[in-house]
């Protein structure tokens, strides 16, 4: 069994358990949360508190963790179709999605093939050319007998360590050679090439919407990722928060909550721009007209 969660006070939408927070109908864009490869919506919970009344999020667990069914199969496609139709039994509409580690490319796929108001990228390199070189050589271990052994180097550039313990108890990590083979089978199977051309392909399609695109890390950013983005996203916004670790949000969920608040702000003075210069215009003969009017006329 994949998943396994106590919180008894969790919703359900589909096939994906979460916590909600914030009321709808704010005319803001609803934020959708989704965790790293291992942890659940539980490392969402702090920022969830710190969001304003006014900003309806959910934090999901991803399938197959905390109290969310199975993936229905291996890669990220089942997961961002499990996630959207997750999102169409909230009611939720053009989200922003924001995606910490591996929910990093599941909230980019998902907004170049759904409506979103914006994607956020925590920890999440766009260029996965170097990490899937490395998985590769892992793939015999994490199938095997020695997946405790090639997980553990894995959490180890994590450097959890460098957590308060308070931080530390907002991370349920459960893995597992079944979970995490699921979910990178993309990179463990099938040919890189192929995958390449679907990042290149959405990446494009973000492009092409002007789709807001924050990319966070949590160490200095490779210069090799600055320039791909550079070229792919070019309206992409890069933000360092220099902790050392793999969880920025954690280390402050306050100013992240701030951030959130600031793309989910800006997609809603966007939205009210576009419906005001689609809205009709009287001409200029019948507002002479309506001026002239007489009362009871």
């Amino acid at each position: 069994m994949m998943g396994n969660d106590t919180d008894r006070s969790r919703i359900r939408w589909a096939g994906l358990a979460g916590r909600e927070q914030g009321r709808t109908g704010g005319g803001r864009p609803a934020v959708v949360l989704l965790h790293g490869l291992t942890f659940t919506r539980r490392m969402w919970y702090p920022v969830l508190d710190a969001l304003p009344a006014e900003i309806h999020a959910i934090g999901f667990d991803l399938p197959g963790h905390g109290g969310s069914d199975p993936p229905a199969g291996p890669g990220l496609a089942a997961a961002v179709s499990a996630l959207h139709e997750a999102i169409l039994a909230a009611r939720i509409e053009a989200p922003v999605v924001v995606g910490h580690s591996i929910g990093g490319p599941i909230a980019a796929l998902y907004g170049a093939v759904h409506s979103v108001s914006g994607v956020v990228s925590i920890e999440a390199p766009m260029r996965f050319e170097p990490f899937a070189e490395q998985m590769r050589t892992f793939a015999p271990m994490l199938a095997g007998e020695g997946f405790e052994r090639a997980w553990a180097f894995c959490r180890e550039s994590m450097r959890m360590d460098l957590l308060t313990d308070a931080e530390r108890g907002f991370l349920d990590e459960r893995a597992s050679a079944e979970l995490v083979t699921t979910y990178q089978a993309d990179i463990l199977d099938g040919p890189l090439e192929s995958i390449v051309v679907r990042r290149d392909e959405g990446l494009a399609r973000l492009r092409a919407a002007a789709t807001p695109f924050v990319s966070l890390y949590a160490s200095e950013v490779d210069p090799r990722e600055r320039a791909f983005l550079a070229e792919r996203l070019p309206h992409a916004e890069i933000a360092v928060w220099p902790v050392g670790h793999h969880f920025p949000h954690l280390s402050d969920p306050a100013r992240f909550a701030r951030l959130l608040e600031r793309v989910s702000g800006g997609a809603a003075s966007r939205r009210t721009r576009s419906t005001t210069a689609r809205r009709p215009q009287a001409s200029s003969r019948a507002r002479r007209r309506a001026g002239s009017r007489r009362p009871g006329g």
